[in-house]
């Protein structure tokens, strides 16, 4: 990676320069893999023993879920000299140098889980929201926290094969439907119930959901990650694939933006989406794993939900990066609402809010074709 300059440096158009940059930085990613780092091998069984601790009267600890700090030094060397070379190559340059930084932002983070060096590297990375944000989502949890929620009629087991209903059966039918080449595994060592990469989704087992909720995380994973990730693959910059910087925030605005427009935002989830914003508000704050978890309890969480959603904010010593679930989805609902044209961007690729604009305004350029394809990401 260190050798990056050099190996290009024969490369003739800035294009071809940039698309190299871009798959360069999509290795990078899967080698920093801050989210996955911060995870336990299994969420039940570090859940179940949180729960545990916390009802002995014990201080609760995060146990396999801290993390296990790692050297990238090495990535991050080569995400410098990716900052230091692309800012030179144009305004799209600058964006494929934004994201190395932000990705270089992450290997420290991932090189600090687990220790206090942590605490200040996640504030800058998922800050909280300010200004009117920061009241878009009070109001929203103030409002869905005096909400009555209605108990499902029936659940299904997120990675029953054999029920037509669990989420594993509805992510693929859903993704023939769209035309999506997507495959569909299990895995135990996540947090989320779902989460999507290039070509594939990921599903937590053991997750007892509503038909309307696995509609819901099925919507949420194809249409908002899957979706703008297979239509990258034939956009003119393979950044596009990559993500900008925010991008991966932005993301995550959008699929709640697009399930607030579905029938399946109903009061559990918007629930769900507001105490999971208490819970990461604290753990900015300083919160202790007891203090998360004695909050939680005082809303009305159960144990075990509250126990989960308490290891899920606090994994690898205080991520938080739950903080960027509402902010991001108010800021997306009042941008498209005044300048609607800007959500097509999000739909071709991964993009930030700013860099949608850029496009949308025509300060960049998007060709129709290129003179050979972009490559796509890792």
């Amino acid at each position: 990676m260190g050798d990056y300059p050099r190996l290009v440096a024969g490369i003739a158009t800035p294009e071809s320069l940039l698309d190299d940059a871009a798959r360069t930085l999509g290795q990078l990613e899967a080698r920093v893999r801050l989210v996955g780092r911060a995870a336990p091998t299994d969420v039940r069984v570090e859940t179940a023993r949180l729960a545990a601790e916390f009802s002995r009267g014990g201080v609760p600890k995060l146990g396999a879920a801290r993390g296990v700090p790692v050297d990238l030094g090495e990535a991050r060397r080569a995400l410098s000299e990716l900052v230091a070379f692309t800012e030179q190559l144009g305004e799209l340059g600058r964006l494929h140098a934004a994201r190395a930084a932000e990705l270089e932002l992450e290997a420290r983070m991932a090189e600090a889980l687990g220790t206090r060096a942590l605490a200040a590297l996640a504030a800058e990375r998922f800050p909280a929201p300010s200004a009117e944000l920061a009241r878009c989502c009070e109001r929203f949890v103030e409002e869905a926290l005096a909400a009555a929620v209605v108990e499902p009629d029936a659940v299904h087991l997120s990675d029953d094969e054999r029920d037509p209903a669990s989420l594993v059966a509805r992510l693929r039918l859903r993704a023939r439907e769209l035309g999506l080449p997507l495959r569909v595994e299990v895995r135990t060592d996540q947090v989320a119930t779902a989460a999507t990469g290039h070509g594939i989704v990921h599903v937590r087992p053991g997750v007892w959901l509503s038909a309307d909720a696995a509609e819901r995380v099925a919507l949420h994973e194809l249409v908002a990650h899957a979706l703008p990730r297979a239509r990258a693959r034939h956009a003119p910059y393979a950044l596009a694939a990559v993500g900008t910087a925010g991008a991966c925030d932005e993301e995550e605005g959008r699929a709640i933006l697009i399930e607030a427009r579905s029938r399946f935002f109903d009061a559990e989830r918007r629930r769900a989406l507001a105490l999971r914003h208490v819970a990461a508000l604290g753990v900015r704050a300083g919160a202790s794993l007891r203090d998360t978890l004695s909050r939680l309890l005082a809303l009305g969480l159960p144990l075990g939900p509250a126990s989960e959603l308490t290891l899920r904010v606090h994994r690898g010593g205080g991520l938080g990066r739950e903080l960027v679930y509402l902010p991001r989805y108010f800021a997306l609902r009042a941008a498209f609402a005044v300048e609607p044209g800007l959500e097509r961007w999000f739909e071709r690729g991964r993009f930030d809010l700013g860099t949608a604009r850029r496009f949308e305004a025509g300060e960049l350029a998007w060709p129709s074709r290129r003179t050979s394809p972009a490559p796509a990401a890792a």
